[in-house]
């Protein structure tokens, strides 16, 4: 008799995984109503300037979720905030970019999602633009897709948390508020010459 195969703990099953997409598609055949019935334009699908993948709504997104993420980002100076925003932004940008054909249509499928104003409001709890929400609102936000009972909701911040954090923590400048000291420089300087 063989054991019951488990799953790590937070683990994404390919069900699971199933499940997510469908949420995410069946929130946006409801969301692709609103436009039409409210009288508004539909939202533009070109990348923002500079960006390969992201949109200036996802751009908006993700600055606002990056200092709700990688709070160190928000109590830096502004120049400097600025500074590594653009350079976290262009990280993601380059992860979604690099990304297989399915991935990034599941990862716009939630990107387009948080854009909808009503959604964002119901399933998010954020009133406002994603231009206009704090670190504290961002907090709240991903605290309330944590604890929700629905998994897409759950594999949502996951993949908005895991995507912020990395695109963060990639920068040589945030390596110390990680504790990370920095390569070491013979080994690297090996590999590099």
């Amino acid at each position: 008799m063989h054991a019951p195969c488990t799953a790590p703990p937070g683990a994404l099953s390919r069900r699971g995984f199933l499940k997510v997409g469908l949420g995410f598609s069946a929130a946006l055949a409801c969301a692709g109503l609103l436009p039409a019935l409210s009288g508004c334009a539909p939202a533009p699908t070109n990348p923002a300037a500079g960006m390969r993948f992201l949109r200036d709504g996802d751009v908006a997104l993700f600055g606002a979720l990056l200092p709700a993420v990688a709070d160190e980002l928000a109590a830096r100076e502004p120049g400097q905030r600025a500074l590594h925003l653009g350079q976290a932004l262009h990280n993601i940008d380059d992860t979604c970019a690099a990304m297989d054909a399915n991935a990034r249509a599941e990862l716009r499928k939630l990107l387009d999602l948080l854009a909808i104003g009503p959604l964002r409001r119901v399933l998010g709890g954020v009133r406002d633009d994603w231009r206009h929400t704090d670190a504290a609102q961002a907090r709240r936000f991903l605290a309330r897709w944590r604890a929700s009972r629905f998994a897409t909701l759950n594999a949502g911040a996951v993949v908005l948390v895991k995507l912020c954090g990395v695109a963060y923590y990639l920068l040589p400048a945030a390596w110390a508020g990680a504790g990370y000291p920095g390569p070491n420089p013979t080994v690297f300087n090996a590999l590099h010459a």
